[in-house]
């Protein structure tokens, strides 16, 4: 018994939907309903929201290539301004009316025009009898571009006096992405996470051929078991479930368990399975090194990978984080002897003894400057880095997550004073991301 039917739509068409959009048969069947036939009018906007991962992106693109409906994508984050968005919608409008591969770009400045040159794209036969969808997914992405942009899009069918459907995917709720200006609403549809049965249920589909379903089932089962209460993002847990069942079949391959062995399995499994956990998100190693780590039994090469693993940090602001530590950790008379190039030799004193020398890691992390760090900046860098506003954000940033704390900062004379507040594990994880020796430039460790 088919899930799902439609009048308009051959029956084969709609099974093999089926197969393809597990676990989201309410919501396919809603937006088919919505949808009506190619010749009907639909909804003017749809606003579809669900957290990341729960397959909004996936059905919908699914939905509209299986059923052969002319439509175009876009992604806001990557056309990140209106004139980007609006010439990116044109572009793939063209493609469809004229079925060039690469159209001529068309130039569009304001949404006045847009909404001209969509209804000129509109006219041709291939389209005017037919529903045309736009899908912008990551549609928050619009709350930073021009006021007009959202309204217009909501009223584009109403604008152009064409048969258009506007398509809004979101990870955020209606409430947050409403305009202030009067606007038509959208019709909602939320997509749920999926749920642990689902995920077993999708996971398991994506069995080798040559292992019975049932074994990878069983397998999947256990991988959600140990990551599910850590990570529900669909794609992570079938990149993982990929990296790691070569070692769960290990034993089968071997000769020292069978298939219906699941304990003995379980045993070999297990403590792989708890060393990825140390990575889960965070792609530190490829999947290849991940599984010659594996083959070796090595589990000294992952200590301290993941002692960053609650932030992730640009590339300058990884910089800025070593400089401020080695200002915090220093003293500011030896930054003469660490940092300045073509300094010559440097003299002893006769009278210092070791044994008058206290560790700054015992005393704790002193305040500094922001002209010293950017000096340092300078120093362990290998290229010039100006400091502009870029810089100046991702210090701020840095003070944000709390790396960094800012002190003394209404005194106008001197200028804002900060103090590094991460420990040594974790500078130097963050040092080995960038190829960088701390040791060599902390005071205490000479």
């Amino acid at each position: 018994m088919p899930a799902f039917k439609h009048l308009g739509y051959p029956e084969e068409v709609l099974l093999r939907l089926e197969g393809l959009v597990p676990c989201r048969e309410s919501q396919v069947s809603t937006l088919l309903l919505i949808f009506g036939e190619r010749q009907h009018f639909s909804f003017p906007s749809l606003f579809i929201y669900g957290h990341t991962s729960s397959g909004k992106t996936y059905v919908m693109q699914t939905l509209l290539k299986i059923l052969e409906l002319p439509y175009t994508f876009v992604n806001c984050n990557e056309y990140f301004t209106s004139r980007l968005l609006l010439e990116e919608v044109l572009r793939q409008l063209q493609c469809l009316s004229s079925r060039e591969e690469d159209p001529a770009p068309a130039s569009c400045d304001t949404f006045n025009d847009f909404a001209r040159l969509f209804k000129q794209g509109m006219m041709t036969p291939s389209l005017q009898d037919q529903t045309v969808y736009i899908v912008l997914d990551k549609a928050e992405q619009l709350r930073e571009m021009e006021a007009n942009i959202l309204p217009g899009f909501l009223r584009l069918n109403e604008l152009t006096d064409q048969n258009v459907t506007v398509i809004l995917l979101s990870d955020i709720v209606w409430e947050l992405l409403r305009p202030n200006t009067g606007c038509l609403e959208p019709m909602p549809l939320y997509f749920p996470d999926y749920s642990i049965g689902h995920l077993q249920k999708i996971l398991s589909h994506d069995h080798p051929p040559e292992y019975s379903y049932d074994f990878y089932a069983a397998y999947i089962n256990i991988l959600l078991g140990v990551f599910y209460p850590v990570c529900r993002d669909l794609k992570e847990l079938r990149h993982l479930a990929v990296l790691n069942f070569s070692k769960y079949c290990e034993p089968v391959i071997q000769g020292k368990a069978t298939e219906r062995d699941t304990r003995r399995l379980w045993k070999n499994i297990e403590p792989h399975l708890k060393k990825a956990m140390q990575t889960v998100y965070l792609r530190e190693i490829s999947s290849s090194q991940w599984e010659q780590l594996q083959e070796d039994g090595d589990s000294g090469q992952l200590k301290g990978l993941s002692a960053h693993a609650h932030v992730e940090l640009p590339y300058y602001s990884k910089f800025l984080l070593i400089a401020a530590y080695l200002a915090s950790y220093n003293p500011a008379r030896t930054d003469k002897r660490f940092f300045l190039k073509h300094r010559g030799t440097i003299k002893k004193k006769k009278n210092q003894k070791k044994h008058e020398k206290t560790s700054n890691h015992l005393l704790g992390p002193k305040t500094f400057p922001l002209d010293r760090l950017l000096a340092i900046l300078h120093s362990i860098i290998d290229y010039r880095v100006a400091p502009t506003a870029n810089i100046f954000s991702q210090i701020t940033s840095l003070v944000t997550l709390q790396l960094l704390t800012l002190v003394g900062h209404d005194d106008l004379l001197t200028g804002p004073r900060y103090k590094c507040n991460v420990s040594l594990d974790f500078i130097r994880s963050i040092s080995r991301t960038v190829n960088f020796d701390i040791i060599k430039y902390l005071y205490d460790f000479l």
